[in-house]
């Protein structure tokens, strides 16, 4: 097998669940460590609901959910027997994607797609069908 640095980029949808139930299934044919991102995109977030007093604390709050959110994710890969890496990104999280994927740091980027009719059309075009026409990083879809 050719080493290969891989890119997942990681949400809480259940596209990303999915992706990473195929990822599992399909450890033999890894390599690793696969590196697990998540894009933050404070500018996306509301703080309506938030008791924080500014909107640095929010921020803080934000980026502290994400790290755990990673970790968390990381954990279902090591649980499986798959080293990992983790990444935290900021910025619009389409663009953030195809910048790191074609940042010359990987060789692969996986991303889920949705199975379901006329609503994966509307949850694939979203992100994964803009990475696969905006990236020069070669694109494994799961």
């Amino acid at each position: 097998m050719i080493a290969r640095k891989v890119l997942v980029p990681l949400d809480s949808s259940p596209i990303s669940i999915q992706t990473i139930k195929k990822l599992i299934a399909f450890k033999e044919n890894l390599s690793l460590p696969l590196t697990l991102l998540h894009i933050l995109d404070l500018g996306r977030l509301s703080t309506r609901g938030f008791p924080e007093v500014s909107y640095r604390q929010f921020e803080e709050r934000a980026r502290g959910e994400a790290r755990k959110f990673l970790e968390e994710q990381q954990q279902l890969f090591a649980d499986a027997g798959i080293k990992t890496e983790t990444r935290l990104e900021e910025g619009p999280v389409r663009e953030a994607i195809c910048t790191l994927a074609d940042s010359g740091e990987f060789n692969l980027l996986v991303v889920g797609k949705n199975n379901d009719g006329d609503l994966r059309k509307l949850l694939f075009g979203q992100v994964a069908d803009y990475i696969i026409h905006h990236t020069k990083c070669p694109v494994l879809i799961v």
